[in-house]
């Protein structure tokens, strides 16, 4: 039984550690932005902002968070504290995938069945590694915090997916998740 919990733990952790390398969040901010004062935020449009689909959950999201650290939103000619905008760029890479011939069905890890197509090799037991490329899209999401009496950038979250999602969902997740591990930095504690 220990040997079944300390194979289960392993694989817990291997998988832990294979998502958490799929998105990486970063925050930074001005050390001397008077966070405490600032009670309202209006968005603002960037000049290229990205994608335009994802508006719909990034706006939610961040106006989700937003509202949860006490401040209210206000439309941009009454003078917010804060302006906000966002940035989405996504960029297609080649990345590459390597299987090994062996048993079973598909084109994974455990062996691939087919011919030479995308589908793999042929062949049981054959323990022969084929790496193919594989077209993948990244995708860098930035939320910028503008004070608006000073002009300045006061705080910026970045999250940098490697693998954006194939389905709406899948994206609609990412989205919330990057916002939300970017917003627990907000606002930023004394140093």
């Amino acid at each position: 039984m220990r040997k079944l919990s300390l194979v289960v733990s392993a694989l817990f952790l291997t998988l832990s550690a294979a998502v958490a390398l799929g998105q990486t969040v970063r925050v930074n901010w001005h050390v001397h932005a008077p966070f405490g004062d600032y009670h309202t935020y209006a968005w603002a449009d960037a000049k290229d902002k990205g994608p335009a689909f994802y508006t719909q959950w990034v706006r939610h999201d961040v106006d989700g968070e937003m509202t949860s650290k006490g401040l209210r939103q206000v439309a941009a000619n009454q003078h917010p504290d804060l302006y906000v905008y966002y940035h989405m760029v996504t960029q297609d890479y080649i990345g590459t995938r390597t299987t090994y011939g062996g048993f079973g069905w598909g084109d994974d890890e455990w062996g691939s069945w087919g011919g030479d197509d995308d589908m793999g090799d042929m062949g049981m037991g054959q323990g022969m590694p084929r790496t193919r490329a594989v077209p993948r899209m990244m995708g860098i999401l930035t939320v910028d915090l503008i004070d608006v009496s000073h002009k300045q950038l006061v705080w910026r979250g970045q999250a940098t997916t490697d693998v954006v999602s194939t389905t709406q969902k899948g994206d609609e997740q990412q989205v919330h998740k990057s916002i939300e591990k970017m917003f627990t930095q907000f606002p930023p504690k004394k140093q």
